[in-house]
């Protein structure tokens, strides 16, 4: 009751017209965030950082953080209507979501990201609220070892979720890692693949890649085959939101997502990543028509959304509790808060309570504000397919170099993204997982730092790690067996066409 008790002190701090205000202006300018590729949370907190110097504490950190889970949601809009992922958290939102919005169901897809992405975010705000210090404690029990073991576990889900081949899906996932390596080697300070080009040092930027393999890609796909773009302008506005019984199938997928994607938000890196393609996974193979993702299932617009939102949250976690800031989008948060004299961690609750408690009330607050924004906005945002193709591809097009340019003002960017557009054109007419390619490149060097760390712990014997960290230990356990697993499914299957070519 006594927490009960201070979030409802937390709630009356944060109703007041200027509050409420902030939450709204924070929740927009981060759903454009998400929509406007390449400014990105980072560029918008940036922007919006002087005008929160005059503001009351309370107040800023209520903006700052509207912006952080606004953008979620934008990022979600772009993948599902142009197949470009505003966040890299949206990438597997593109996989079922933009299929749906081909299908003349864009309004559907929209509606479903919404709710899902709502109830994700309630999901992880009550369990930031209730179990912020318990859990803040169990994630710092995850170093290096357990990060690499995770994350190949990861990647190894990810080839047997994210396409029809497993074995093109291993090669992408391959290959995004060998280009995370080009650049300068960060233990070392080696260069790796660079050709001598100073622009190639710091390696290659993630926005930049994904907006070229995404986007770029998918406007020469369009423009090879215009003919296929007809069936979205066919859909009437009574039959944008998606329906009950639409609702009542993604509703289970929606309570695993959230609670997947907050236990797997508390893992140091990458963890909304991580945990959009391992519910998007579990939905798989929980389905009884698994064939049919990656062709517009509504559960494949639900799982990522429902989990990534609820990773978010999860990730504020640590921050709030311990002052640790889990990843590179949550330390720019921090900086916000410190900017303002207020110090995240321990004594947070204790000599900030009003603070810490009105920041959590205006989460709850902001939540219902996406959901109340967003939803009727669905038809908005949906209508946009309505553009004639001619006008509406030149104007993405317009948006998506403005916003590569924007991120380093560099041409060198530029020709960069053009090349991976190209380069995604040809991997996608040769039915190769894009999503693969951009998840190993955003992994790889993580992942690359997670095991130069474990072999300096080890002096290099990863065995003796495998019997010393026993979560890291059993996650290595439960790779073999799905390496086993896999070369198993794929030697039966050998098997049987072959015996079906014989008879």
């Amino acid at each position: 009751m006594n927490v009960l008790a201070q979030l409802g002190s937390g709630f009356a701090a944060c109703i007041t017209p200027f509050n409420l205000l902030a939450a709204v202006v924070g929740v927009l300018m981060g759903t454009l965030a998400g929509v406007l590729p390449g400014l990105g949370i980072t560029g918008t907190v940036a922007i919006l950082l002087p005008f929160s110097y005059g503001m009351q504490p309370l107040t800023a950190l209520i903006l700052i953080s509207g912006i952080y889970f606004g953008s979620q949601y934008g990022g979600a809009i772009t993948s599902i209507l142009v197949n470009i992922p505003g966040e890299a958290t949206s990438i597997v939102t593109c996989f079922d979501g933009y299929p749906l919005a081909r299908r003349g169901k864009a309004g559907t897809a929209l509606g479903i990201a919404a709710i899902s992405s709502f109830s994700g975010g309630t999901l992880g705000l009550i369990g930031l609220t209730f179990f912020a210090p318990l859990l803040a404690r169990a994630a710092l029990a995850f170093g290096p070892p357990e990060f690499f073991a995770i994350v190949v576990f990861g990647l190894m889900l990810l080839t047997n979720v994210s396409g029809k081949n497993p074995l093109k899906a291993t090669i992408m996932v391959l290959a995004g890692v060998m280009l995370g390596t080009v650049g300068m080697d960060k233990v070392s300070g080696t260069l790796r693949m660079t050709f001598g080009n100073v622009q190639m040092y710091k390696g290659f930027d993630f926005i930049i890649f994904i907006m070229g393999v995404f986007g770029i890609t998918e406007l020469l796909l369009t423009i090879c085959t215009p003919e296929e773009k007809g069936d979205i302008l066919n859909f009437k506005f009574r039959e944008l939101y998606p329906k009950k019984e639409e609702l009542k199938q993604v509703s289970k997928t929606i309570a695993r997502g959230g609670l997947f994607g907050f236990l797997v938000g508390l893992i140091p890196g990458p963890g909304s990543m991580l945990a959009t393609f391992g519910s998007y996974g579990i939905e798989k193979k929980l389905s009884k028509t698994p064939e049919q993702f990656g062709k517009g299932m509504p559960e494949g617009v639900a799982a990522p959304e429902s989990a990534n939102n609820a990773a978010m949250y999860a990730q504020m976690v640590p921050l709030m509790s311990l002052g640790i800031p889990f990843s590179s989008a949550v330390a720019l948060l921090m900086s916000g808060f410190m900017i303002h004299g207020i110090q995240p961690g321990p004594l947070m609750i204790t000599q900030h309570a009003d603070l810490f408690w009105g920041l959590i009330a205006s989460m709850f607050i902001g939540n219902v504000f996406l959901l109340i924004i967003n939803l009727p906005l669905v038809g908005v945002w949906a209508s946009l397919l309505k553009i004639d193709f001619q006008l509406l591809m030149p104007i993405i097009t317009v948006i998506t170099f403005t916003g590569a340019y924007a991120i380093n003002n560099s041409i060198f960017d530029l020709g960069l993204m053009t090349l991976f557009g190209v380069l995604g054109f040809f991997l996608k007419a040769a039915d190769y997982d894009l999503a693969a390619l951009a998840i190993g490149l955003f992994l790889g060097p993580q992942l690359e730092a997670a095991l130069v760390q474990t072999m300096v712990l080890y002096n290099g014997n990863l065995l003796s790690m495998i019997f010393d960290r026993p979560i890291a230990g059993s996650f290595c356990g439960v790779i073999l067996l799905v390496v086993l697993a896999t070369i198993g499914k794929s030697v039966r299957q050998a098997v049987t066409n072959r015996k079906v070519k014989t008879a």
